[in-house]
């Protein structure tokens, strides 16, 4: 087509040099491009290329494939390295058959494990494994009968005995005055420790209600009047306690003190005099005896209750300065300034018994 074309140019551009005359009307150029038949065939090699593409999609698709990945066969090699061993030493191992079991309630609390999945469920890489961690002799995977007869099953709990709640029975005690006094005085003893001073009075009043002998709860209501300032109150107890019992040494000096305060001595000495019989180890009665004989100018008398105060304890300086004052009384000048001395040795004293005593010794040379 090209080359009728160009013949068809050339006897154009000849005639046009002849002859001026416009070309017939029936002739026509043609054009050298047929754009029509590029485009066809551009069409027919795009579909070809096409169906090229999706026949080897299709060959791709239906061509076999690894089941597991690289990174999966990798990982079961070295799994298959590190069972070879324990392969190899392990024994054969038949699995027993299934040995039904009662069913046994599982308390609430203990934890269930969840299902195994079955053998079609499991990934590719577990399946490989598994294979792996088969007993030699085996020649495929264990099915799902053999894996649940190879699981031991749990010993039957043993199912404890229900034990009976225990049963408490209320019964009262009876107590004996000794017992509910013993009580009551605890209690107060205890309410005076947190400053609840009249419940603890009423509570030491019970235990004497109880049993009238009890030295502390006596002890302790006699304390709690001293401090209130009833001293009538406290004497009344203590003579209570000395009429049932006069040899109660610890009575018989707080009764005597209180009638001492009182400017009452000589009723201050009876309470002495009746307890001293039973008081021969309490120095302390004995030293208030002394003081009271010696008020009442019964030198002798004091003399001698100093010395059993003495003899009851080790020498105290105030013991020894009374015996000094009624030696001296006394007229027995030397045996006095030798208690004054004795008085500066016992123990530190205050600087007016000292110089007391440093004057009388200095008088008595």
């Amino acid at each position: 087509m090209s080359l009728i074309n160009k013949v068809l140019r050339d006897l154009d551009g000849r005639n046009a040099g002849a002859t001026e005359r416009p070309p017939s009307p029936a002739v026509k150029p043609v054009d050298g491009k047929t754009h029509g038949h590029e485009w066809f065939w551009r069409t027919v090699a795009g579909l070809v290329l096409i169906a090229l593409g999706w026949v080897g999609w299709v060959v791709y698709q239906i061509q076999p494939r690894p089941i597991a990945t690289e990174l999966a066969q990798q990982a079961a090699e070295r799994a298959a390295k590190r069972a070879a061993p324990t392969l190899a030493q392990a024994p054969l191992v038949v699995p027993a058959p299934p040995v039904a079991q009662p069913v046994v309630a599982k308390p609430a609390a203990e934890p269930q494990a969840p299902p195994a999945p079955k053998p079609a469920e499991q990934p590719e890489v577990l399946r490989f494994a598994y294979s792996i961690e088969t007993p030699i002799g085996s020649a495929a995977a264990p099915t799902e009968a053999k894996r649940k007869a190879e699981v031991k099953p749990k010993p039957e709990a043993k199912k404890k005995p229900a034990t009976e709640k225990p049963r408490f029975e209320r019964r009262d005690v009876a107590l004996t005055p000794v017992e509910k006094a013993e009580v009551e005085f605890r209690r107060g003893v205890d309410l005076l420790k947190r400053g609840r001073a009249s419940e603890a009075d009423a509570a030491f009043r019970a235990a004497l209600a109880a049993d009238s002998a009890h030295r502390g709860a006596r002890q302790a209501m006699v304390v709690l009047r001293i401090e209130r300032g009833d001293l009538e109150g406290a004497s009344r107890l203590l003579k209570e306690a000395l009429a049932a019992d006069a040899s109660q040494p610890d009575f018989a000096v707080a009764l005597a003190r209180i009638h001492v305060e009182r400017g009452n001595l000589l009723e201050a000495l009876a309470v002495l005099d009746r307890a001293a019989p039973a008081a021969e180890a309490h120095g302390e009665l004995h030293v208030l005896r002394g003081t009271v004989l010696q008020r009442l100018g019964s030198h002798a008398q004091a003399a001698d209750a100093y010395r059993a105060a003495l003899r009851a304890q080790t020498g105290t300086p105030q013991v020894w300065l009374g015996l000094g004052i009624s030696l001296e009384a006394l007229q027995k000048r030397p045996e006095a300034a030798q208690a004054f001395r004795n008085a500066l040795a016992s123990g530190p004293v205050s600087a007016e018994v000292r110089t007391f005593a440093e004057q009388r010794i200095q008088a008595l040379r």
